[in-house]
């Protein structure tokens, strides 16, 4: 049962952040004479695995970490100054107009010829670019930092999502 009822708001049955708000909270909805836990069962079992306290660490903490670092790098002023290197020197190949290496087979008219003579000409005009500005290295330096300075800003949190995944991997494998 996903913990439906009628009439409730967006036809969904109350929530809770985790199993221990879970425990306090109605669904308002039984089945087969059993309460339906807030959320559905389908609920029931994420707060079990990934929310079983108030001080649980979301799940995708680290990708969202990583996310950020991404975009934070993409913005840096080192980035924007090897993409603007790159987008020169594919000019000079022939290939103006083109900001980034993720806009060439769009902006190179390549879409339908992915393969052919055409596309692995820009192919090597984008590697020896890349090369020749070493975009593929300050761009890792620069993204490296950012990740590193947000594990050093979360560490506290990161340190007990470790503990927490951790104690999720046991109770998981105990269940199967």
């Amino acid at each position: 049962m996903n913990g439906a009822q009628r009439g409730a708001r967006d036809g969904r049955a109350p929530d809770a952040a985790s199993e221990e708000e879970a425990a306090h909270v109605d669904s308002g909805v039984t089945a087969a004479g059993r309460k339906v836990p807030p959320g559905g069962c389908g609920r029931e079992a994420f707060h079990k695995l990934y929310a079983p306290g108030k001080d649980s660490v979301d799940l995708l903490l680290a990708f969202g970490l990583a996310s950020e670092a991404h975009e934070r790098s993409e913005r840096d002023s080192r980035v924007v100054a090897v993409l603007a290197a790159w987008s020169a020197c594919m000019e000079k190949s022939g290939y103006g107009g083109i900001r980034t290496p993720y806009d060439v087979v769009e902006e190179a008219g390549l879409a339908d010829d992915k393969g052919g003579p055409r596309a692995v000409t820009a192919a090597r005009a984008d590697v020896a670019c890349k090369s020749e500005v070493n975009l593929v290295g300050v761009r890792a330096a620069v993204e490296k930092a950012y990740q590193e300075r947000l594990v050093e800003e979360h560490a506290e949190t990161l340190a007990l999502y470790g503990r927490q995944r951790e104690a999720r991997f046991r109770l998981a494998a105990s269940v199967a």
